[in-house]
């Protein structure tokens, strides 16, 4: 049975079951990532949850966590890597900041996916999720940050599926309206709540459907999953 291997650096995760950041994992009470709900909408696939709260692209290399995840990676495998959330501010002032805004970035998220490729699993680059894009404002605020950019040009580059998470939430959020979105946001504007989760989770799936993530996942997708319309 094939793995599924969630890398992110800003989601709350789930202590066995992802590779990300606090935004996909168990961050604290209250506070759930859309790491630990996505399994309900897959099926016939194991999901390892190795998200690390707080860490970049950077700083999920230099503490050892990516080569102790490449060395448990199979042929078959899928591995999702998300990162964004963490990944900015200035090198003088943190040790997670990106050093050479794109171009250092984009190194460390293809250092990311050779390794992926090079043992014959599959890598999935998804964009990273939007903050609460109502805080500010009583109007959606759906500017992506540059860490988008970066994601997508990275998979451009090295020919793998992606996911344009950031999108597929914001088509989310407008739809449900400030009010709701905002319900999601209990602590601060990055990270949310189960309910929030579970949102951020479908629409992950959505992103899946669209034809930049070239099929990646779909023999997986359950038939909750398959009732989700592409958000692209």
């Amino acid at each position: 049975m094939r793995f599924i291997w969630t890398l992110s650096a800003a989601f709350s995760a789930a202590k066995s079951f992802t590779a990300r950041g606090a935004t996909s994992t168990l961050y604290l009470v209250g506070i759930e990532g859309w790491g630990v709900e996505v399994g309900a909408y897959l099926q016939n696939i194991n999901i390892i949850n190795k998200a690390a709260s707080g860490r970049s692209a950077r700083s999920y290399i230099r503490e050892g966590k990516w080569a102790a995840v490449q060395a448990l990676l199979v042929p078959g495998d899928f591995i999702i890597l998300s990162f964004g959330h963490n990944d900015g501010g200035s090198p003088s002032t943190s040790d997670r900041a990106s050093l050479y805004g794109e171009s250092d970035t984009a190194t460390e998220t293809i250092t990311h996916a050779d390794g992926v490729v090079e043992v014959g699993a599959t890598a999935i680059i998804s964009s990273q999720t939007p903050n609460n894009p109502y805080e500010f404002s009583s109007t959606i605020v759906d500017d992506p940050p540059r860490f988008v950019k970066y994601a997508r040009d990275v998979a451009a580059a090295k020919g793998v599926p992606y996911v344009d998470h950031f999108a597929a939430v914001i088509s989310l959020y407008g739809e449900l309206g400030g009010p709701t979105t905002e319900s999601y946001f209990p602590r601060d504007h990055t990270h949310t709540n189960s309910a929030g989760a579970i949102q951020v989770a479908q629409a992950f799936i959505s992103g899946l459907k669209c034809p930049s993530a070239e099929g990646a996942l779909a023999l997986y997708i359950n038939s909750v999953g398959q009732e989700l319309g592409a958000r692209c």
